[in-house]
């Protein structure tokens, strides 16, 4: 049953499923703004996770970083409030033909600028990617569920690995990240918006695995 009222916010629409909650549209019908809701589901676990993301996401205040503005339970639900974010995910350009030198340019500094000040508080996003970065209708960049792999358990790593493994270092296959780990996705996203396609395909993780580990790029 899709949700209608959620204490104050008036659900406007499902925006997607995440691995630990689902995110709508919601407007506070207080101050009469838009919000994006992260609803935790009802696991003890997903709760957990969430509330790890919401102290992490406290401690950040950058533009091109998607706003997080307070966690709540409301009607026994645990639910962050952060910025809505009017536009679509890098994904989207990507699908619908890439982007032009200039413009991939820019959007790669401003994702640098977002990881150059995150890492300055020593905080990694662990899990870069082209679905997890916001383009919002002005053309700017909004990086979204910072630090959110941090608090997965390696089992659902390993599980969620779908589309994540494109854009992974080495060093993460084996659970080590640091800031150089960010960079090379930022690096992978960036190949990705040039060329239409990811610097590395493999028939099956292990294949793509040895690769990234041990290939040059795909030219």
């Amino acid at each position: 049953m899709l949700l209608k009222k959620l204490g104050k916010y008036e659900i406007l629409n499902w925006v997607g499923g995440g691995r630990f909650g689902d995110v709508y549209l919601a407007r506070d019908t207080i101050l009469e703004q838009d919000f994006a809701l992260k609803i935790a589901r009802t696991r003890q676990e997903d709760m957990s996770m969430l509330k790890g993301e919401a102290k992490l996401l406290a401690a950040l205040n950058h533009p091109n970083i998607v706003r997080f503005y307070n966690v709540d339970v409301i009607e026994d639900k645990l639910v962050l409030i952060l910025e809505f974010v009017k536009g679509g995910t890098l994904r989207d350009v990507i699908r619908e033909g890439g982007i032009e030198i200039e413009k991939a340019t820019e959007t790669a500094r401003q994702i640098s600028r977002a990881l150059r000040y995150a890492h300055e508080k020593g905080i990694l996003h662990r899990d870069l990617k082209p679905e997890n970065v916001m383009i919002d209708d002005m053309g700017a960049v909004k990086i979204a569920d910072f630090g959110l792999a941090r608090f997965a358990p390696s089992s659902v790593l390993v599980a969620d690995r779908a589309g994540t493994p494109l854009y992974m270092a080495p060093e993460t296959w084996a659970g080590h990240f640091d800031e150089k780990s960010d960079i090379w996705g930022l690096g992978a996203i960036g190949y990705e918006l040039l060329t239409g396609g990811p610097p590395f395909l493999g028939d099956g993780l292990e294949e793509l695995k040895k690769k990234i580990a041990r290939n040059p790029p795909i030219t």
